[in-house]
Formats: structure tokens, sequence, C-alpha cells
């Protein structure tokens, strides 16, 4: 076991059906207690936080609390308009609701976001004015079985679309489910949809490159205008890769399902690396794709950005903590707990595993990117993000149709916009 100058302790957990996850804490003597929250489990951030307690020298020790990614926007929403929660706040495509709410503390002068690039801190600014900062760059892609692929006699990883669907047409043939996703709870089906999306419109069209600014501001709909490209991906559907049944299951059990060797494909990211390492046999990670090699792109951009507290009784000891997660060393320490992730600090170090050749070239090239970023400059991304989850189930067992899908995340939208 590590020496550690301060014990991570396990707490007691949580109200259940509140957090659905525990809390736990570092300990030092003399040190005022800084609060933290988060979706990433303890098993992740044990070394992160020993990171931050280095940074704070004994003066303030964090305590952390896990909760589960299913609960975290209704638990952190509860807390905030009860004027309480952590002392410092994560969040990922709500944070710039945070913001617009009046949650987080403007930073802008501090010098905290000093190293941080452009892109890190999209999410973190609103009107010219900064008021967080990120940990790390998170993709999803697609994670294939080289050992399925080869006993199918699949010898060229796919670089199209059509090249794609020939693939899954050879696994189904050959009596192996190609795509595993778990669409009871999980965002597979909302990075597969997404994920096509961005390879085939939205950065590969004029219409697409604008369409997201325009729906953020109520200019445009869904609805007649991602018709075409939403058939096109539910092909997926009427060939069988994707089916009715995975309505019913749990991300959990899709990503079991492809970790067991019983489905080839599975939607996800750096995240799950140590557990699909632990499956025994060999992988690899494939962007999502386009017409042309060219349009290949990955689904992705700043994981948690972190902001403090505009409700904190400790605002001198929040900001020591964020300055410490600003730092090189902390920083570092979220990329070696995320395989494969990217970082937006200068100073730190990032290796991908091998794995990850086949998205190599297009982390290189930036094309990285995701749709819900661009409608949080107007709306609670988060929102619409849990509603597109819920109407994809409706869309994958047949009950809805393309344009239903589309017009129900419409709705959703016009309710949720800033103005």
């Amino acid at each position: 076991m590590k020496k550690r100058w301060v014990s991570i302790i396990m707490c007691a957990a949580m109200t259940a059906s509140l957090t659905g996850g525990l809390a736990c804490s570092a300990s030092a003597d003399d040190a005022e207690t800084i609060t933290l929250m988060c979706w990433y489990e303890e098993s992740m951030m044990d070394s992160v936080i020993d990171a931050i307690n280095e940074q704070l020298d004994g003066e303030y020790v964090v305590e952390y609390t896990y909760v589960a990614t299913a609960n975290y926007n209704d638990v952190l929403s509860t807390q905030l308009a009860a004027g309480e929660g952590p002392d410092v706040i994560a969040d990922g495509a709500n944070f710039p609701a945070r913001i617009k709410a009046g949650n987080l503390v403007d930073i802008t002068d501090t010098g905290l976001t000093d190293g941080f690039s452009e892109d890190g801190l999209a999410l973190c600014t609103v009107d010219g004015k900064n008021y967080g900062i990120p940990c790390y760059g998170w993709f999803a892609g697609i994670y294939y079985n080289a050992d399925l692929f080869e006993q199918c006699g699949i010898e060229e990883i796919p670089t199209t679309w059509d090249e794609f669907l020939d693939v899954c047409a050879t696994l189904q043939e050959n009596g192996i489910q190609p795509l595993s996703l778990g669409l009871a709870d999980s965002d597979n089906g909302l990075h597969s949809l997404t994920g096509f999306l961005e390879a085939n419109f939205y950065e590969t069209s004029e219409e697409g490159r604008e369409f997201d600014t325009e729906f953020a501001e109520g200019e445009a709909t869904m609805s007649g205008t991602l018709n075409e490209a939403v058939e096109k991906w539910m092909q997926l559907v009427d060939d069988g890769y994707i089916t009715a049944e995975m309505v019913g299951i749990s991300g959990t059990q899709a990503e079991e399902l492809f970790i067991n060797g019983e489905v080839a494909m599975f939607y996800t990211g750096p995240w799950e690396y140590d557990k699909i390492s632990e499956g025994g046999f060999s992988f690899g990670v494939m962007p999502f794709l386009g017409e042309a090699a060219d349009d290949a792109y990955l689904v992705g951009g700043p994981a948690a950005s972190w902001g403090i507290n505009a409700n904190s009784e400790n605002q001198e000891g929040a900001m020591a903590v964020l300055e410490a997660i600003a730092s090189v060393e902390v920083q570092q320490a979220f990329i070696d707990e995320n395989s494969g992730a990217s970082t937006y600090r200068e100073g730190v170090t990032v290796e991908l595993p091998d794995e990850y050749e086949g998205v190599e070239d297009v982390l290189e090239a930036g094309k990285i990117a995701c749709c819900w970023d661009r409608w949080s400059v107007n709306m609670p991304s988060q929102s619409l993000i849990d509603e597109i989850n819920s109407q994809l189930q409706g869309l994958v067992a047949g009950e809805l149709t393309v344009d239903e899908f589309l017009q129900a995340l419409d709705s959703k939208a016009d309710s949720i916009r800033y103005e």
C-alpha cells in the first residue's frame, strides 16, 4: 500500500436514493475541511485527492463525495437551490447553467486559468468572464474486440460508414451480435447517435456547422433538419445491430457483454479502459465514421469543470483547492487515472495506450466535438441529454418515428432555453 501523509477513510453511505454512492474524505490535524462532489468513483479520485492535499500542504484538507452519474444533476441542483452544496462545484454540460444561475464565483482575474487552452475553458466562460477550470478532456468512440474480428475474417478496420455496416453484417452472419448498448440507463445510445451526427452532418456540411448555434437560440429545429441523418443512423436498428431488447439493458450489463466476449463492439471512452483491459482479449478503438475516411470524428470535450460555490462559507479555502486543481501536478493525476484522456493544461504529459492507435490521427487533428457543449450557451444541456436518452428508448423500440423523436426534442428545448 502506498504511503500517504493523510489517510483515506470510507465514510458512511449517504442516503441511497439521494446519492447512489459513498463519501470518502481525507483528514489531517488542524486543517480546515473543503468539500468536493462529483460522479467520479473513489477508485479514480484517491490519487487525485492525494495530489490536491499535497498542494494544500496541510492548511486545508479535501473531503470528497461520490454521487452516481444518474443522480448527480438532481442532487447538485437540489443542494444549490437550498443555498447549500459542496465548496467546490463540479459539473459537465450543465456548468454554463450553474454560471447563469449565479451558483459560481467569477475567477477571471485570479490567474487560475493561466496555462489552460481556450477549448478547455469553453464551458467555464460566459460573456468573457471565467468561472472555472477543466480537469481533462474526454472522448467516446467505438471499442472493438479484435479477436472476434479476426475470428470472423475481418482483416481491415472500417474507415467509412458503409464499411462499418459491412463489418456489422459480417459479424451478424457469423452469429456474433455486433453492438452492445445499455439504453436503460446509460449514454451508449447518445454517443452512438451524436457521434454519427458529428461525422455525417455537424462537421461535414455547411448546414451542420451552423445548426447548433441556431438551434440553441431557437432559430432552428431538429425536426425538419436532422431527419435524413437520423434515418441513416437508424439502419443500425433496422438491420438488427441495435435491438429493442437493449432498451431493458443497463450500461453495466452492456459493458459486461462486451468484456465477456459476447458482443463485438461497445460505445465508451477511456474511463472504461482498465475494465476492458481485464477482459483478456485484444481490442482497439475506432472513431465514428462518415461517408469518407476524412470525416471521422470522436464525441468529446472538457470533462468535469470545477468552480467555487457562491454559497461556500469558506471562499478562501475553496479558492486554495481550486488553485490546487489547476496545478500541473493535479492535472497530471487526472490524466494518469484516465488512460487515453487528453489535457487542456500546459506541462501535462499524455501517453496513449497502444489500443488507441486507430484514433491517434483523429485526436491529433483535434476532431473531437459534441453537440451539447454547443447547446449550453443558451440552455441547460443536461436536461436535453436526459430527454434524448429517454426518447431514444421509444425510437429503438419502434414506438416513435424519427420525426416524432425529433419533435419531442424540439419541444423539450423550447421549454428550457434561457431566452
